[in-house]
């Protein structure tokens, strides 16, 4: 009897060191996306009006943070903050704020790189 327990566990101990070995430590993580701080030089709407395009000129940090320009495109998933709380509908995106934006990892090649804002805090420039 105690033969077969000490089989059982040392069975269930190999049985989950291979699972620990084979296993891939990226998998399941999920880095943090790039930031962008910066001062919106530009605002288009879209034809549609689902989505507007800023222009911001400052510093995005990644893996190293550098000097950018960058075309953000703010759309109906993006969240929307200002310093006075003020509800998302209310909030105007205007050339000379200040803004600190997390975008999405995806962005396209051209110049200025264009990619999708998840979330956007706003500063007004007076």
């Amino acid at each position: 009897m105690k033969i077969k327990k000490s089989l059982v566990v040392a069975c269930s101990l190999l049985l989950f060191s291979f699972i620990l070995v084979g296993a891939d430590p990226g998998h399941g993580m999920n880095p943090k996306s790039p930031v962008v701080i910066g001062e919106i030089t530009e605002v288009k709407e879209g034809e549609d009006g689902k989505y507007i395009m800023i222009t911001v000129e400052g510093y995005i940090k990644d893996t190293e943070v550098y000097k950018t320009t960058l075309v953000g495109i703010v759309n109906d998933e993006t969240k929307i903050m200002n310093s006075a709380n003020d509800k998302k509908e209310n909030i105007k995106l205007e050339k000379g704020d200040l803004v600190y934006m997390r975008v999405s990892d995806a962005m396209t090649k051209s110049i200025p790189p264009q990619t999708t804002v998840k979330r956007i805090f706003i500063t007004k420039n007076k």
